[in-house]
């Protein structure tokens, strides 16, 4: 699953990705620290262009300087930016990056606006209600489903969603008892 937390297509543009948010500048020479919000940090690197936004859409684009990790965040640097003061102003801004094609995601990883709407049927091809949106948690992504008036988590693991398929519109669910509605087992 890759964490996507918004999205936007510019009119002749690819669709950028929220991957961090602008924490906090550090030292005086122009780098900022931001909190990551993805499952592969490692597309940010020096020479990718990246955009800032405070909302769904970036509306300034830079180019990365210099990047490394500080305490499981990026410590960022921009290409011509050198002064502490011209990124103070970026605090809560969000960073995007453009998306990648589903083809180079590895096998099992979806972006989360993929996901959302898709329909939930069991092995046995019983309806299981309908993906309304990824909640990443702490330790562990889940899907948001829906089914009737109820909303449940479902853990993204293999073992309980154990198949999309973005062209047919669908996931595959294995739930164990007593997760999707009040069929628990009574010891």
């Amino acid at each position: 699953m890759c964490s996507k937390s918004s999205s936007s297509r510019g009119a002749s543009g690819p669709e950028w990705l929220v991957v961090g948010r602008v924490a906090k500048p550090h030292g005086v020479h122009g780098e900022f620290i931001a909190e990551i919000i993805t499952d592969f940090p490692g597309r940010l690197a020096p020479g990718v262009r990246f955009g800032l936004g405070e909302g769904d859409v970036p509306t300034a684009f830079f180019q990365v300087h210099r990047v490394r990790y500080h305490k499981r965040r990026w410590l960022i640097a921009v290409d011509g930016i050198r002064e502490r003061e011209e990124v103070d102003g970026w605090r809560g801004q969000y960073v995007f990056l453009p998306e990648q094609s589903l083809d180079e995601l590895p096998e099992g990883y979806y972006y989360e606006h993929h996901l959302v709407g898709l329909s939930c049927r069991s092995v046995s091809g019983s309806d299981l209600g309908e993906v309304v949106g990824v909640d990443p948690g702490t330790s562990q992504t889940r899907l948001v489903v829906r089914r009737g008036d109820r909303e449940f988590l479902v853990p993204y693991v293999p073992e309980i969603v154990v198949e999309i398929d973005l062209e047919a519109g669908w996931a595959i669910l294995d739930p164990p008892s007593g997760l999707l509605d009040d069929d628990a087992l009574e010891a």
